[in-house]
């Protein structure tokens, strides 16, 4: 093959390949015109556990199913490394938290029976700021705090990566209270998964 041929075999797959990694995005925004024609009942989305936050829609299948699955510890810890979208609007990977919770919940599993931990760091970390300084920083409220309040309501531990906040020039008492302080993510999670913790990543 010439070398001009493999040049253009080159820009094509570059073409390809960089319209593959933005489906997703695209079919978000053609999916707003598709899906948004249908109507759907005022129940069809609920929050059950955590009010305001993590809309699901429960469907009650047996399959892996939290709630009829015998034995289960319930055990997760969830790690929130991104701020994703307008920074005035609470953290998308809490609010994926708030999901999970839902659903678990929905499933028929107590809140008491849940053991779920948060950990914070690296971008996500404004999102755990206390209001006086995020207010400081981005001229609004914390939208992030009342999710997290909610979050504590239902039991689940919310924490932050020291090392991020100090990553990040950051003074430890900007955090709000609510917020318990680890040593890092890093050894977060992985002393909770050597004690029998699934991880998520979100």
């Amino acid at each position: 093959m010439r070398p001009a041929a493999y040049i253009v075999v080159a820009a094509v797959a570059g073409f390809i390949g960089g319209n593959v990694l933005q489906l997703p995005e695209m079919i978000n925004k053609l999916g707003g015109k598709v899906v948004g024609q249908k109507t759907e009942p005022a129940d069809f989305w609920s929050t059950p556990a955590i009010e305001g936050y993590g809309k699901i829609h429960f469907v009650n299948t047996p399959a892996f199913n939290p709630g009829s699955t015998p034995g289960l510890s319930n055990k997760i810890v969830f790690q929130i490394n991104r701020s994703e979208g307008d920074i005035r609007q609470p953290n998308l990977g809490l609010e994926r938290v708030a999901r999970v919770t839902n659903l678990y919940y929905a499933a028929g599993v107590p809140l008491n029976q849940l053991k779920f931990v948060v950990s914070i760091n690296s971008d996500a970390v404004p999102a755990a700021l206390n209001n006086e300084q995020f207010r400081k920083t981005y001229g609004v409220d914390n939208p992030n705090l009342k999710l997290i309040g909610e979050l504590k309501k239902a039991g689940v531990e919310v924490s932050i990566c020291d090392q991020s906040v100090a990553f990040h020039q950051l003074e430890r008492e900007w955090i709000d209270p609510m917020i318990t302080h680890t040593l890092s993510s890093g050894t977060t999670v992985a002393t909770l998964q050597n004690e029998g913790y699934a991880f998520l990543m979100l």
